[in-house]
């Protein structure tokens, strides 16, 4: 059986008074008068998560790679690790993980003793849904996302981020971020500048 629903006819005070429209004015005046929950964005900006996948960057060699994993790809793919310089072992792993891989370029570089180094790392963001599967597929913990959120640019030359960009975006990251706790809110603090709580009034919760 279906109910069929009509609109609610007004009264004779609501009629006369527009009181339905003074209802919807006193929303209006309420909002307008409470203090905006905003970002003034660009003059204003926030700090994301350290979860946030932004753009990316490499991890460079400086002695805390994970191990042995690091040391057992080293060999493996009979890389010379270079002090200061990306922890790429130039597996390819991440190209194979990608939906797109065609927006990756990999290469290494032979060096006199048998081994390589990676030599060539370019990504084509114009490519990418920043879905983050290349960068659970790196055994090395060397490619991550950022807190780098602003792509806009004014040319294409610019969604390029070849191996120096890559390499200058993890030293930044790993100088800012690499030593917060693994979770999305550094401490509730933090949460409550991020989210604007004093004004918005949200719950608190945990976010380990």
């Amino acid at each position: 059986m279906i109910k069929k629903v009509f609109e609610k006819p007004l009264n004779l005070l609501e009629t006369i008074f527009f009181l339905d429209f003074i209802k919807g004015l006193a929303v209006t005046f309420k909002q307008g008068v409470s203090k905006t929950i905003t970002t003034h964005y660009p003059y204003e900006k926030l700090t994301p998560p350290k979860r946030f996948r932004g753009f990316f960057g490499h991890k460079i060699v400086d002695g805390f790679e994970p191990q042995p994993a690091f040391d057992e790809w080293v060999e493996r793919m009979k890389i010379e690790p270079q002090k200061g310089a990306s922890r790429c072992v130039v597996c390819y792993l991440c190209k194979k993980a990608c939906p797109v891989p065609d927006l990756f370029e990999i290469d290494g570089k032979k060096l006199e003793n048998g081994k390589k180094v990676v030599s060539v790392f370019n990504m084509n963001l114009m490519l990418c849904t920043f879905c983050g599967l290349c960068v659970d597929a790196c055994p090395v913990d060397c490619l991550f996302q950022s807190d780098i959120h602003e792509t806009a640019s004014f040319t294409r030359r610019d969604a390029i981020l070849d191996l120096q960009k890559l390499e200058t975006i993890g030293k930044s990251w790993q100088q800012r971020r690499e030593e917060e706790p693994d979770r999305i809110w550094i401490d509730d603090e933090a949460r409550d500048v991020l989210w604007r709580e004093n004004k918005l009034k949200l719950p608190k919760v945990d976010n380990a």
